[in-house]
């Protein structure tokens, strides 16, 4: 990254979006931005002393002769079959329908893989930092689902899962569910395009159900570099 570069868009790696098979598994993607964190210009230095004219000219070029970044991790967290989707009569819209309630659970194998899965991550972001030479400043993990999926998911088995492959529900040969509704579990990045290719797949579909739902943790951290 540098100073002033395009903070809305961020650079991907997809190094780590298949998991070796003989480690541990850990699969996530990994973004980086330039962050204007202290980067701006200030009419005040730390001490409170008024910066006007070349003084504030030459602590703004001082203050952003190296870049800092903001890198982000999400990483897979499997949904628990004891996730459920119900409805909330103690919520309704305008017409008083029940608004739907959605818990979200881990299954077990996440939660066992959950620390040492974080150490992973925050193992990458300090080898990223003495790349450079730098250092990381602060780091924060965030436990709520950024992409939630599934709801209807698919299967082979109708004791299991609500559809097939191709998203005809087993209870209704009729009705075709598409989109991340079908999914058995989230990702570890944005998954639009498979949404889409879900959307296309089904055969002779007359009646869809959409909805744009999908599961993931995220881990970020602020990292001086040049």
């Amino acid at each position: 990254t540098y100073p002033g570069m395009n903070r809305s868009y961020s650079l991907v790696s997809r190094q780590f979006f298949r998991c070796p098979s003989d480690q541990p598994y850990a699969r996530h993607d990994l973004r980086i931005w330039e962050s204007a964190s202290g980067h701006s210009p200030r009419l005040q230095n730390e001490t409170g002393k008024l910066l006007l004219g070349d003084k504030l000219l030459q602590d703004w070029r001082h203050r952003t002769s190296r870049s800092s970044a903001r890198i982000r991790a999400y990483y897979d967290a499997h949904p628990s079959r004891d996730s459920a989707l119900t409805l909330n009569k103690n919520k309704r819209n305008r017409w008083g329908d029940p608004l739907p309630t959605i818990d979200h659970r881990i299954d077990a194998d996440a939660r066992s893989r959950e620390d040492a899965t974080k150490s992973h991550i925050l193992e990458i972001f300090k080898k990223l930092a003495r790349a450079d030479d730098g250092k990381i400043l602060s780091t924060e993990f965030h436990s709520y689902f950024d992409h939630p999926a599934g709801g209807c998911r698919m299967g082979e088995d109708p004791a299991t899962s609500v559809c097939d492959s191709f998203g005809n529900t087993y209870d209704h040969p009729n009705l075709f569910v598409v989109g991340s509704p079908t999914l058995p579990t989230g990702g570890c990045t944005y998954g639009t395009l498979t949404f889409a290719a879900l959307t296309l797949f089904p055969r002779g579909s007359s009646a869809i159900s959409m909805v744009a739902l999908k599961p993931s943790f995220s881990i970020s951290a602020k990292s001086d570099s040049a």
